[in-house]
């Protein structure tokens, strides 16, 4: 029995510097004492002074006794401590609080709420609003996305099949959440390149490969601090834009998944037009890429067993499986 209330969690490696606007900020909500919530820092292997700071500013802050659990993650990435800290949240309603991001002060009672509220809804995300310690470049507003900042849909309400919500304050259900993993654990770990910061992602995709629904509500406010040395060209393309290329690797997969049984979910002509185009666009294709994309959709279409990769036959049994 998993109890009625909400679990902040935050993941962090080396925080120390940015972790007391983080904390001031949960520490400053204002929630009903009808809610019942808890705050787990995940310390992902740091080896600075992050725990010390982290109780320091909680102990300072905080005047309502809330629990302030640390746990620490050795393993590296940002998966494996959230995994973990689920694993040990007391709560159904989490939030994913990274360590820069500074939620305003009604995030848990409006996130606890819209839970509430929409049964459906598997997840939910919010505005992100970026501030820094310098001056925004001239490029940053045609790559916002890549920050995870900006509305994350046109409008409020569930957000269109096929759409993704960022791992920053994100909120969703830890019943669901493990269900997602119950069977088939994260498949980013098998790519030979380091994509585990991709997690928003693959979960996202999960939850709407078994029906659930994503929900945009731009009320669910926070600051996501972006320091000054990640405005640079090369931090934006090397890193965050690299890392989006990376992930393909598994997520195109994926979205093959999605493709096949999302976008043509009621819809014998877009399914059948896809059957007939798939098999060309393998064929003839020049871009390898293409092809693979191909392939994979025509793998999900099929009603019978064709040769592909381990990951695709995961996913096809992950959406079968009840």
């Amino acid at each position: 029995m998993i109890n009625k209330g909400v679990t902040i969690i935050i993941c962090t490696f080396n925080g120390e510097n940015r972790l007391e606007s983080t904390i001031k900020h949960i520490a400053e909500q204002i929630v009903s004492p009808r809610i019942k919530w808890e705050v787990i820092l995940a310390d992902n292997g740091s080896n600075d002074n992050t725990k010390k700071v982290a109780l320091e500013n909680w102990n300072k802050y905080n005047s309502n006794d809330i629990p302030f659990c640390i746990l620490e993650e050795t393993k590296p990435g940002k998966l494996y401590a959230l995994q973990a800290a689920v694993s040990q949240a007391n709560y159904e309603c989490l939030i994913i609080c990274d360590d820069d991001n500074w939620l305003a002060n009604d995030y848990v009672s409006k996130a606890f709420k819209l839970l509430e509220t929409h049964r459906n809804v598997a997840a939910a995300g919010g505005l992100g609003i970026p501030v820094s310690d310098s001056i925004f470049p001239d490029w940053f507003s045609d790559y916002h996305y890549a920050y995870a900042v900006g509305p994350q849909s046109v409008k409020k309400g569930i957000i269109k099949s096929r759409g993704i919500l960022w791992g920053a304050g994100l909120v969703t259900r830890k019943s669901i959440y493990l269900n997602m993993y119950k069977q088939y654990q994260s498949f980013l770990p098998e790519s030979k390149l380091n994509i585990l910061s991709a997690e928003d992602t693959e979960y996202c995709i999960r939850l709407q490969l078994k029906g659930y629904d994503l929900y945009y509500d731009p009320s669910l406010i926070f600051h996501h601090f972006i320091p000054s040395f990640k405005l640079s060209t090369e931090f934006r393309d090397n890193k965050l834009l690299k890392g989006f290329k990376d992930s393909q690797e598994i997520l195109s997969k994926y979205y093959a998944a999605m493709r096949a049984y999302k976008k043509t979910k009621g819809r014998w002509d877009i399914k059948l037009g896809l059957l007939l185009i798939a098999p060309i666009n393998y064929i003839f294709s020049f871009s390898k890429r293409r092809a693979e994309k191909a392939k994979n959709t025509l793998y999900h279409l099929l009603p019978f067993e064709i040769n592909t990769d381990s990951v695709s036959k995961r996913i096809k049994s992950f959406v079968k499986n009840r």
